[in-house]
C-alpha cells in the first residue's frame, strides 16, 4: 500500500509542479499583454481550461487517497465504532463507483473526440489526450478510493506516506 502511496503522491506533486507554474505564467502574460498593448492571447483562454481542468484532476488520486474530500459527517459521532468503520467502508466504496463509472464516460468521450478530431477553437489542440488523461485520473481516484474502503477503520499514517 505504501508504494501505491508513495507512488500517487509522486505523480500529484510532479503534476502540480509543472501544470500550476504553467498555467500562472500563461495567465500573467495573457493579463500583461491585455491590458499593456491591447493584445490579448487568442488562444490563451483554451490553453488555460484544458491546463485547468488537467490540474485539478490530477489532484484527485492523491486527494482520494488521503480521504481529504469535502463531507458532512452529521451522523458519524453519533455511530458505534464499528458502524463507523462501516459507513466508512461504504462511503468509501460508493465514491470509488461513482469514480470508475466517470472514469468509463471520459474514455469514451476520448474516444469519441479522438474519433471526430474535436480540438480547441482558437489553437490547434486535440481534445482527446486531455480527456483521456482526466479518464486515468478518475480511475487513479477509484482504485485510491477502494483502497481507503479496504482499509477503513485502519490507521491511515500506518499506510500512506
Amino acid at each position: 500500500m505504501t508504494a501505491i502511496a508513495r507512488l500517487l503522491r509522486a505523480w500529484e506533486t510532479c503534476a502540480t509542479l509543472v501544470l500550476l507554474p504553467a498555467l500562472a505564467a500563461l495567465v500573467a502574460v495573457d493579463v500583461a499583454l491585455r491590458y499593456l498593448f491591447s493584445l490579448p492571447l487568442q488562444w490563451g483562454s483554451d490553453v488555460k481550461e484544458l491546463l485547468l481542468l488537467l490540474l485539478v484532476t490530477a489532484g484527485l488520486p492523491g486527494t482520494s487517497l488521503a480521504a481529504e474530500h469535502i463531507r458532512v459527517g452529521l451522523l458519524d459521532d453519533r455511530l458505534k465504532p464499528r458502524a463507523q468503520r462501516g459507513a466508512e467502508r461504504v462511503r468509501h466504496g460508493l465514491a470509488g463507483a461513482v469514480m470508475l463509472f466517470v472514469a468509463y464516460a471520459v474514455a469514451g468521450l476520448a474516444a469519441d473526440m479522438f474519433r471526430y478530431g474535436d480540438r480547441a477553437e482558437m489553437i490547434a489542440i486535440p481534445f482527446w489526450p486531455v480527456a483521456a488523461a482526466v479518464a486515468v485520473f478518475a480511475l487513479l481516484s477509484a482504485l485510491a478510493e477502494f483502497l481507503r474502503a479496504a482499509m477503513a477503520g485502519k490507521d491511515p499514517n500506518s499506510w500512506t506516506p
